[in-house]
């Protein structure tokens, strides 16, 4: 082999994958979504994106803004009540005020602020669960 060149095992090409690659990031950015509470049912494609909201697995999190797109520096989740058995959302605050639907728009993620999540160990089946309401994913 001459200078520049590299040995492709036929186990590890484009026809049959690359070891270790998973879709170029994006499923372990869904994996991070997931886990901060977050999902994005269109992956992004929409003019106007919304997140639907899933129990976090963190206690807290907080989200850095890039301050030459964002004009504000942070965006907080926090789950109180977090563990194994408290897995579902009791309610949820957005920057102080209840959300009573299990989405918001990225628009308001870019804001800054706090998103607060209060677990429990049952379902709470009166949160969210008004048909006007219902996430963005489920309405298209």
């Amino acid at each position: 082999m001459g200078w520049g060149e590299t040995k492709v095992s036929s186990n590890n090409d484009p026809q049959h994958g690359y070891s270790g690659d998973e879709d170029q990031g994006l499923m372990g950015a869904l994996s991070v979504l997931m886990k901060i509470g977050l999902f994005e049912m269109k992956g992004g494609a929409n003019i106007d994106p919304a997140y639907d909201l899933s129990s976090p697995v963190f206690d807290q999190i907080t989200i850095h803004l890039d301050q030459d797109y964002y004009s504000s520096e942070s965006f907080t989740i926090r789950a109180l009540g977090n563990s194994t058995k408290n897995k579902y959302i009791q309610s949820v605050k957005l920057n102080g005020s209840p959300l009573n639907q299990s989405w918001f728009h990225h628009k308001d993620l870019v804001k800054g602020g706090i998103l607060e999540y209060v677990l429990g160990e049952q379902p709470n089946y009166d949160w969210a669960t008004a048909e006007e309401l219902l996430p963005a994913s489920m309405s298209d």
